[in-house]
Formats: structure tokens, sequence, C-alpha cells
């Protein structure tokens, strides 16, 4: 089972009623629609997944609302700046688009919805608080998502595009294919996500503080 369906599935607390209750309760015999019909569009990924749909940010109802590949391109190539200067620009920028897609579009309809962009948690978990066990408290994760913090910023207080860039290189596998290619998304989404005050720059250029980076990671923890 995967994180986000551990967090969201039906979980019991001490007492033998449902706990966490923060979304409705569904599973995967709902099916895509019914669950993304209870849902609402929030938190730090939700800002992405409205920025996608050409949506308010502010945004939170879920029902209808789901972005297509063109609608992808549009964010890597105008928002994130994807590939910028690069070779062959619009062919990578497809390519990644196409990739992405192909992931996250579970029941091939052609349009990712807020249900099925969520799969993208488990992977974003990783760049705060590592391979911890999904079983860890929060306080185990916020120490770790600290010590990576730290790690990243060498003391400078702030974490940025090369710095992430570079952890995400050093953490995939040798042969990986088009790995500059997955280490440079992996930096702008994460700076996309994260950051909340420095929407006016081109993301490549803005940095994160701690603060930030412990936001994101209730976000993506709950």
């Amino acid at each position: 089972m995967s994180d986000y369906a551990r967090r969201n599935g039906p979980q019991q607390n001490g007492g033998g009623q449902p706990a966490g209750m923060s979304q409705p309760e569904f599973s995967q015999e709902m099916g895509n629609s019914a669950a993304q019909d209870m849902m609402k569009v929030e938190g730090a990924l939700g800002r992405v997944f409205n920025r996608i749909a050409g949506v308010a940010e502010s945004n939170t109802e879920a029902a209808s609302l789901a972005f297509s590949e063109e609608q992808l391109k549009t964010y890597l190539n105008d928002q994130l700046g994807f590939a910028e200067g690069e070779w062959f620009r619009s062919a990578k920028v497809g390519g990644v688009a196409e990739k992405i897609m192909e992931t996250l579009d579970a029941d091939k309809d052609g349009k990712v919805t807020w249900v099925e962009f969520q799969t993208m948690v488990d992977d974003l978990r990783k760049h705060f608080v590592g391979d911890l066990s999904p079983s860890a408290g929060i306080a185990e994760m916020e120490a770790k998502a600290s010590e990576i913090f730290a790690q990243l910023s060498g003391g400078e207080g702030t974490v940025g595009y090369d710095s992430i860039k570079d952890e995400t290189l050093k953490n995939l596998p040798e042969d990986q294919e088009h790995a500059k290619l997955i280490g440079q998304l992996a930096a702008l989404m994460v700076l996309d996500i994260v950051d909340l005050d420095e929407r006016e720059k081109a993301v490549r250029d803005r940095t994160v503080s701690q603060s930030e980076w412990l936001g994101a990671v209730n976000d993506f923890t709950r």
C-alpha cells in the first residue's frame, strides 16, 4: 500500500472509531470519479494542481477538475521553465509531459484528476524525509526533514535549485536514463510546490526556508 493510501484509507484510533478525518474516507472500489467528488483540493500539492489545471490556486473543489497533457506542457514550459536554453527543448518538454501523463493517468482517459495527481506524494515525500518507514511518527519525520534541510542548505539557511537537483542525481541509479532531466524536473517541482514567498521569481531562482520545508513535510506526511 502506498503512503498516500495508508494516510487516506480507513484507520482506527484506540477507541475503535475512524481516525484522520481531514479527508473523507474512500476505497479503490469506489472508483476514481466517486473518490474525486468526495475530496477537496488542498495543501501545497493542491496549489500546484490548480495551477496546472488553469484554475485559481485557492480552489478547493475537485469534482470534474482535471488537467490534460497540453496543460501539463504549458505548465512545464511557461511556469517551470523546464529545459530552458537547452537544445531540442520542445521535444524534451513534450517527452517529459507524456511520461508524467503515463505515470499519473491511471484510467488512461487523457486527464489527470486530483485523486490521480496525489500519487506523486510518495515520491515527493522522499525529498523531505528520505526513506523513513511509513509507520514513522511526526516527530521522527520532522527530525529527519530538519537533518536533510541542514545537509542541503550547508548552513546557509535556505535551499535552492542546484542543491535539490544535485541531491536527486546522487540518489538515482547509475544507469538511470535521462538522469539530468529527472534531476532538473525534481528540483523545479519541489521549489514550485514548497516556495510561498518568491512567486515573482523564475522557479530556478527561488529558495525555500526551513519553515517552508517543514511545512511541506506536514502536507506530504499527514
